[in-house]
């Protein structure tokens, strides 16, 4: 995957075991998933304009209004994801898809490769399960390509507007009582990934 402005190659590493059969890792992700999360929350409201959007994104408002947003991307290699505040979605017609929560980060297997349709509110969710042993190496891909995801935003974030946006970003974080705070999170994920 080839990330947009700057150019950076990100390589999947298709030799490691799944994030969620590591208990160390699945820690790390889960901290930094509901991290990336808010900041990505804050992004959208930004001084600078809704960053997601600048970097992106396509924008679908609730039916109600736009009050509550669907944000999503088409990916190299035909892959689509979704981000809600309550987590995100990842799916290729050639793998399947999966939804990865904000806060229990295990991914669980979606009954399309597709975000369709839409979900407003978690409790909408489709019936999600386990990955099942046969869906590892999928699901292993899939997981892959979100990391990815966010590694590039956040060099994308770094080049454009320094450290200096990210830093405020998370003191706000640090004082709503979270206790461990990743400040590269470019690096943060890639430590998942390794």
């Amino acid at each position: 995957m080839t990330c947009p402005v700057v150019g950076k190659n990100v390589s999947v590493n298709a030799s490691l075991e799944p994030y969620w059969r590591n208990d160390e890792k699945l820690a790390l992700m889960s901290g930094l998933m509901h991290q990336q999360l808010y900041v990505i929350g804050r992004d959208i409201e930004s001084k600078h304009g809704n960053l997601l959007m600048q970097f992106g994104a396509k924008k679908t408002c609730a039916p109600e209004g736009c009050a509550v947003s669907l944000y999503s991307f088409t990916l190299p290699g035909k892959y689509r994801l979704a981000l809600r505040g309550f987590g995100v979605f990842i799916g290729a017609d050639h793998l399947g898809g999966i939804f990865i929560r904000r806060y229990e980060v295990e991914p669980r297997w979606m009954p399309s490769s597709r975000f369709e349709p839409i979900v407003w509110l978690p409790q909408q969710m489709p019936r999600l399960r386990k990955v099942r042993v046969s869906e590892i190496e999928p699901a292993r891909k899939l997981t892959d390509q979100v990391m990815q995801f966010f590694i590039c935003y956040e060099l994308w974030i770094r080049e454009r507007f320094g450290k200096r946006l990210r830093v405020g970003q998370l003191v706000s974080f640090k004082r709503l009582g979270n206790q461990r705070v990743y400040w590269d999170m470019a690096e943060a994920w890639e430590d998942v990934r390794k």
